[in-house]
């Protein structure tokens, strides 16, 4: 193809030749007291001429360093500067959060082998993040066709994400795509177990811890954060509830290990997952034992969102009761404040919280998160009426 274009070059030189042969006009080139005149005809054919020189000069100089093993090693020295210089400013984007540009500049680029992984998880990222799951679908399928053995990690890096974000459904419906014979990692026992408990699916929880001990997720730090969560699950499919069954949560704390049995955390998450399946009286039960063996904000964080009229009751006489110690814990206040406002005793819930502020202003450098609490007290007096 390329001497196609040279003769097709000759032919236009030769016509454009002839025509300026009739009208020769003529070119002047001036540099400092350097001065070249001639005509149009002459300066073309020297043009060439100088071109011809230089291109025969570069091919004998390229054929030459190829022929010594030169020009491979500055090609490639050259491409793996050049790729080097493109994941800069990828992980520039991706550092920042900007996943969809950090996706873009991959698409025009080659991409070594030992990168693919990471350029597809970048791509799944930016799609993730523009909630474009029809293109993260093409994606999946695109490499289900051309890297399977990549997929497993795009499909688990995708249910994390997703369970990050609340999505626990398709979490659970995308790890479901992993073959069973490569559900023995650790990632795909622990998301799933994850999945499992955000949507409160005990039963499955409980058949499948004896597999997520043996994949020992439970030492992997990747589910460092997770552990309390993981635990309070645990503990939540343990338990022994039902209409005939009192005190049945103590079998789950029973069989907590014996660290996690007084890890506030722990405790207020199990607490919360009680109250979203409707068992508050079992919720009380469970913060009112812990807070008697460790008083921890976290846990009257959870003893102030008790909702069920039934259970909120007792939970403004055990608060008050603790009050008569604690007449100065804002956390307390606070949860009072809640428990009454949830209550419909909305005047009473503005004095215990515009007092909780009070108590906050003496008493801020004792509080882990001063700023946290206070604007949780704030809100809680817009529930009352106080703040617009």
């Amino acid at each position: 193809m390329r001497w196609v274009w040279v003769f097709l070059a000759v032919v236009a030189g030769a016509l454009i030749g002839a025509r300026l042969l009739q009208d020769p006009g003529y070119v002047l080139v001036r540099a400092g007291s350097w001065v070249f005149e001639s005509s149009i005809a002459a300066g073309v054919i020297a043009a060439l001429g100088i071109a011809l020189v230089v291109f025969t000069l570069g091919a004998g100089l390229r054929y030459l360093m190829t022929s010594l093993g030169m020009y491979g090693r500055w090609r490639s020295g050259r491409q793996h500067t050049k790729s080097h210089d493109l994941w800069q400013r990828v992980i520039k984007d991706a550092g920042a959060g900007n996943w969809p540009a950090a996706a873009g500049k991959l698409a025009a680029a080659p991409i070594p082998p030992e990168r693919q992984l990471e350029a597809l998880l970048i791509r799944a990222r930016g799609l993730w993040q523009q909630e474009d799951d029809k293109e993260l679908a093409v994606l999946l399928a695109n490499a289900r066709a051309d890297s399977p053995e990549l997929l497993n990690d795009l499909i688990l890096a995708i249910a994390g994400w997703q369970l990050s974000n609340g999505r626990a459904r398709s979490a659970l419906a995308h790890l479901s795509q992993i073959p069973e014979a490569d559900r023995s990692s650790s990632r795909w026992a622990g998301l799933y177990a994850w999945g499992c408990i955000e949507l409160t699916q005990w039963d499955s929880l409980r058949r499948h811890w004896p597999a997520l001990e043996k994949s020992s997720v439970l030492k992997d730090d990747a589910f460092r954060a997770q552990m309390p969560l993981l635990r309070a699950g645990k503990a939540m499919a343990d338990s022994e509830i039902g209409d005939n069954v009192k005190d049945g949560w103590r079998t789950g704390l029973k069989n907590l290990p014996k660290k996690w049995r007084s890890d506030a955390n722990t405790l207020g998450l199990w607490a919360g997952l009680l109250m979203k399946s409707g068992l508050d009286e079992t919720a009380f039960e469970l913060l009112d034992h812990g807070l008697s063996k460790d008083w921890q904000p976290t846990l009257l964080r959870q003893f102030g969102r008790l909702s069920q009229p039934a259970v909120v009751g007792r939970a403004i006489e055990a608060a008050n009761s603790w009050l008569k110690n604690r007449a100065d814990d804002a956390e307390l206040l606070l949860a009072l404040g809640r428990l009454l406002n949830t209550n419909k005793q909305q005047e009473q819930a503005r004095q215990y919280l515009l007092r909780a502020v009070q108590v906050l202003g003496l008493t801020a450098g004792e509080s882990p998160n001063p700023q946290e609490l206070e604007g949780l007290i704030l809100t809680e007096l817009g529930r009352s009426g106080i703040v617009q």
